[in-house]
């Protein structure tokens, strides 16, 4: 069996499915296409630079020379895929004269297929190009509520995911709310929960503080994009509420930021390698989710909640659906007296409600690992499979 993934570009941030399919490479061949878009580019500074990384992307990236074979000693030890694609395809093409040139190029990018080929595809955009893939099987992972996603083509992607719904021989969801609406498309096709994982050992393995913090005051975090659904009004009146304490935002600013410029407890920290968050966690005091209310953020089911689990990291956050299963754990705030409270309750604490807390987390999302959502993968596949050739 060997994969075929289109996802967002391999490295760019770790996604769902790159976690995932980072576990099924260790055994299988991985073929990953970098993004191919979910919108239409248009003539602004942010689509001309994007186009230019992809160009250089194409034109100077090497591709891992790894052997192949699904049997290998070297492919266990794998850690990027067999092939990365570079595709030069338009994104979300609408014409069929773009359709038809992008079929041709990425054509000719593919490597030969060798064994049964699973398709895993996390964009709905990449039905114009399953027909070129030789297929054996055809999985949609739904990560995101694309119709609520910032910077997405609404419709095309709406009519892409319908399509892609009927052509799929497995679809997973990531959140109960994804998978009662994916199921709303097709009621034909049963939609699989498949719910986020968590590198256990990475987070709860001990790793010294960064530099970059205060160890000699209470410190609260977040790490992820600073983005336009984060509530900075809540954020500010926490920060003055509690001039004390210190708040630390870590992650790529991709929204305005000017309500919390003037204040001097938040602490505005450059994006950080995924492998040394939990330097991080393990030394902040307490780590929050402050989400607005959003059609995204209710459909939602954010890694960096088990990750904090995994850290021991005492944990705030909004209240959205997917933090239900860590209600015994977490506390869930929707007033700002609320956050006080539980921002207040997690200072007073000391190395023993630590110590418990970390053991009580880490018990919880103990079968919740990467490695265990890939085997729940796998083993649907197998059965699938076999399910089609009887």
């Amino acid at each position: 069996m060997e994969f075929l993934v289109f996802g967002e570009d391999w490295g760019r941030h770790p996604s769902s499915s790159q976690h995932i399919i980072s576990q099924l490479m260790h055994s299988y061949p991985v073929t990953w296409v970098n993004s191919i878009g979910l919108r239409q580019p248009s003539i602004n500074r942010r689509d001309i630079v994007r186009i230019k990384e992809k160009l250089l992307a194409k034109f100077s990236a090497k591709n891992p020379t790894v052997d192949s074979s699904a049997n290998s000693q070297e492919n266990h030890q794998q850690t990027t895929p067999t092939h990365i694609v570079q595709p030069l395809v338009w994104p979300l093409a609408q014409h069929t004269g773009l359709k038809i040139l992008n079929k041709l190029s990425l054509q000719r990018q593919l490597p030969k297929k060798r064994y049964q080929r699973v398709i895993w595809t996390a964009l709905p955009s990449a039905i114009d190009l399953l027909s070129i893939c030789d297929s054996d099987l055809v999985i949609y992972y739904c990560g995101d509520d694309f119709s609520a996603l910032a910077g997405v083509d609404h419709q095309a992607t709406a009519a892409a995911e319908q399509r892609l719904m009927l052509r799929a021989d497995l679809i997973f969801a990531c959140s109960p709310m994804l998978q009662a609406k994916l199921q709303q498309l097709n009621p034909q096709n049963p939609v699989i929960l498949l719910p986020h994982g968590v590198s256990l050992s990475q987070f709860a393995t001990p790793q010294p503080a960064p530099a970059n913090i205060n160890l000699k005051r209470t410190s609260i975090g977040f790490y992820g994009s600073i983005d336009q659904w984060l509530d900075q009004q809540l954020l500010r009146e926490l920060a003055i509420q509690r001039p004390l304490i210190n708040f630390y935002l870590l992650g790529p600013i991709n929204t305005d930021i000017s309500a919390l410029a003037d204040l001097n407890n938040i602490h505005l920290l450059p994006t950080q390698p995924h492998e040394q968050l939990a330097r991080y966690l393990q030394h902040w005091d307490m780590a929050i989710l402050p989400f607005k209310n959003t059609p995204q953020i209710q459909a939602c089911n954010p890694l960096k909640l088990r990750e904090y689990l995994a850290a021991g990291c005492p944990t705030i956050s909004s209240d959205f659906p997917a933090t239900q299963p860590y209600r015994s754990v977490i506390k869930t705030a929707t007033t700002t007296e609320q956050w006080l409270q539980a921002i207040d309750h997690y200072s007073h604490w000391g190395r023993i409600e630590r110590n418990h807390y970390q053991t009580q987390t880490r018990q919880l999302i103990a079968a919740e690992t990467w490695q265990v959502r890939a085997k729940e993968v796998t083993d649907r596949i197998s059965h699938q499979l076999k399910h089609k050739v009887s």
